[in-house]
């Protein structure tokens, strides 16, 4: 059996992408806890408030359906099988029953976000129940369908392969079925050792997966009503709209990653493919003996497409924080923009690493040159990348500033134009924030701000 170091080490050689995949995995469990963290953020700030409590929900299970590959990042194979055994609770169990409370959610939003079209549902009533009893009607939900064949993962192997023998499996649980002594041949002869899993594909699962971006879409339609709802009438609600307005981009973010990922892994790569794709057929792409460029291309596109999913929840987790706390936290945009940017700029390197390597690697079969080069060239050009960045997230992020606190900032930006506050100029920015009613704690933040953006330029 593998050793825990042999998996790691193995993770990151050529044929496995140099860790592409990996890196999704520990980046999919860096997004749970970020969302955890930011559900833990919108709560405390207003524990009371119901679409606090609801975001906070929401972020969870956004989370959890982020992770839905952790488990092939924490010692995916045969010898901590005992570990495995509690992590598919996770992946599958956990993982669409979250998948379930969000679509409930989803459908919640009329309640938390006033339609003029629905506005029947925007009930104090409804609010202060429906955040809570989502995820229990989930769980009952999910408990019914696991019973049906079509929703429940029923038989599992380990392929264990030994260079230059033929893959032997090793059943994990379920019942020994033919389609795995099919996948068994198309491997063929081992190139080199490996331990890996296949299971069965309930279409069910499947159809609740690719379902998802179309139940986003329409909560963005929700969201899209809402944003006219706040936006018009005899008093409009600036605040609400900006609200809406950025849950709206949020959604919006996160449908258009997961209609790529669908479009990639139901359109693209089956067609591709000759046939539908499932997690079986990546087995063979990765593992099989002689791979053609076919075969690194699609696997390729299918480790890419795991990244899309938990991007675009880190995307729309952040926006929802901007929308629920834009007016109780101060500086949450400027926080959430460098955020988002440092986010995109890692992610970008990362890819071109990966792209940078496999091209290298089939040129002069060293791939890592590939893709330090590629590293050393962002390098290069990072202040223009983060600059582009930088302009499109303050178009989805706005200053949330008031006008008030917007005057002393740029009364406080020409005083600081020689990098010295002389003692006049402190008195002038005294008299200035008295004058617009500014406290002397939110003086400090203003200023603590605009002087973290010198320091970054």
């Amino acid at each position: 059996m593998k050793t825990g170091w042999e998996f790691y080490s193995e993770a990151f050689n050529a044929e496995a992408l140099f860790g592409f995949r990996m890196l999704i995995a520990w980046g999919s469990l860096l997004i749970l806890l970020w969302c955890v963290a930011l559900s833990a953020l919108v709560w405390r700030a207003n524990s009371k408030s119901y679409e606090n409590k609801f975001m906070s929900v929401l972020l969870v299970c956004e989370g959890i359906k982020a992770s839905f590959i952790v488990s092939s990042g924490i010692l995916y194979i045969r010898r901590y099988e005992w570990l495995q055994d509690i992590l598919w609770v996770w992946t599958i169990d956990v993982f669409f029953v979250a998948h379930i409370t969000t679509v409930i959610l989803y459908l919640c939003i009329p309640m938390y976000y006033r339609l003029n079209k629905l506005s029947f549902m925007y009930k104090p009533l409804l609010r202060s129940h429906a955040w809570y009893i989502a995820p229990l009607l989930a769980l009952s939900i999910y408990s019914v369908l696991r019973g049906h064949p079509d929703f429940y993962v029923a038989d599992a192997a380990w392929v264990v392969c030994t260079e230059g023998s033929a893959a032997t499996l090793d059943m994990w649980f379920g019942s020994h079925q033919p389609w795995m002594d099919e996948t068994v041949a198309e491997l063929g002869t081992c190139a080199y050792d490996f331990e890996t899993t296949i299971t069965s594909q309930p279409i069910g699962l499947w159809a609740i997966a690719l379902g998802s971006p179309l139940i986003s879409l329409m909560a963005l339609l929700f969201i899209r009503s809402s944003l006219r709802s706040y936006a018009s009438g005899d008093n409009p609600d600036a605040s609400q709209n900006l609200s809406s307005r950025s849950l709206y981009i949020g959604f919006v973010g996160k449908v258009v990653g997961l209609i790529v990922w669908m479009t990639l892994t139901a359109v693209l790569l089956p067609l591709l493919h000759g046939g539908p794709v499932t997690f079986v057929d990546e087995t063979i792409w990765r593992y099989g003996a002689d791979p053609t460029t076919l075969d690194r291309l699609k696997y390729f596109l299918w480790t890419g497409g795991l990244l899309l999913t938990p991007a675009a929840i880190a995307f729309e987790a952040m926006m929802f924080v901007h929308a629920t706390l834009n007016d109780t936290v101060f500086g949450i945009d400027n926080n959430l923009r460098k955020a988002f940017r440092t986010a995109v700029f890692t992610g970008l390197g990362l890819v071109a690493f990966i792209i940078g390597s496999e091209a290298m690697e089939s040129v002069v079969g060293y791939g890592m040159a590939g893709g330090i080069m590629v590293g050393l060239a962002l390098l290069a050009i990072r202040r223009p990348i983060l600059n582009i960045l930088d302009r499109v997230s303050s178009r989805f992020i706005p200053e949330s500033h008031t006008s008030e606190e917007t005057a002393y900032l740029g009364a406080y930006a020409t005083a600081m134009d020689d990098l010295i506050i002389t003692k006049e100029e402190r008195k002038l920015l005294q008299t200035v924030a008295s004058a617009y009613g500014l406290d002397s704690q939110t003086v400090e933040k203003l200023e603590s701000e605009y002087d973290a953006s010198l320091a970054e330029e």
